[in-house]
């Protein structure tokens, strides 16, 4: 089921690679080219990337240099520049009780630091193909904390349909309403009062 946890980290949101699938593959010889195949049938001499779980994450089409959005308002608790996973910004969230982790890897770059708190449609950095990638994507991994230990799910099942510029604008929207109500009942609290004198 759709929860509707997260939201969109990209516009458009084009998935090039679904969760659990297994079409990439690394020479055996451990150099970081990687190519599209079959992992569980991978050609002589390369192995699957992702071992027999297949892919970890979503991967979404992305253009060189396109703005990565949060997905959900949090704390950045890492972030790190492995040569597998090249850049990434990993942001910790609590949503409806649920303690959530979302990595957005192969970035160009990045303008948050760990400990940072950001809110949900905030540039978080740049997409990119760095790490072992084949091309210009996003890399979306989704953790959540269950018994005691972090367990990867597939994001689109936490995943809203909206874009996370658009939830931020919805955001401030009702945050604006509601300044806007509290300052009407002042004021209607004071003409009542100066009335009754």
């Amino acid at each position: 089921m759709n929860r509707g946890l997260l939201f969109q980290p990209l516009k458009p949101f084009i998935i090039h690679q679904k969760f659990g699938e297994n079409r990439a593959c690394r020479p055996l010889d451990g150099s970081q080219k990687v190519i599209t195949c079959d992992g569980n049938n991978p050609p002589e001499g390369w192995k699957s990337l992702y071992g027999p779980n297949g892919h970890p994450a979503i991967d979404l089409r992305a253009k060189h240099g396109q703005e990565v959005y949060a997905a959900q308002t949090g704390d950045v608790y890492m972030i790190d520049t492995k040569e597998r996973s090249g850049l990434d910004v990993r942001i910790e969230s609590v949503v409806e009780g649920r303690r959530l982790r979302h990595t957005y890897e192969h970035l160009m770059g990045y303008q948050v630091r760990v400990g940072d708190h950001v809110t949900v449609g905030q540039v978080i950095g740049w997409a990119d193909n760095t790490g072992w990638s084949s091309g210009d994507h996003l890399h979306f991994k989704v953790e959540e904390y269950i018994d005691g230990k972090w367990v990867i799910i597939d994001p689109l099942s936490v995943m809203s349909t909206r874009f996370a510029l658009d939830a931020l604008a919805t955001q401030n929207t009702i945050k604006y309403i509601a300044e806007l109500t509290a300052r009407l009942f002042d004021r209607w609290g004071d003409y009542i009062r100066n009335k009754s004198k």
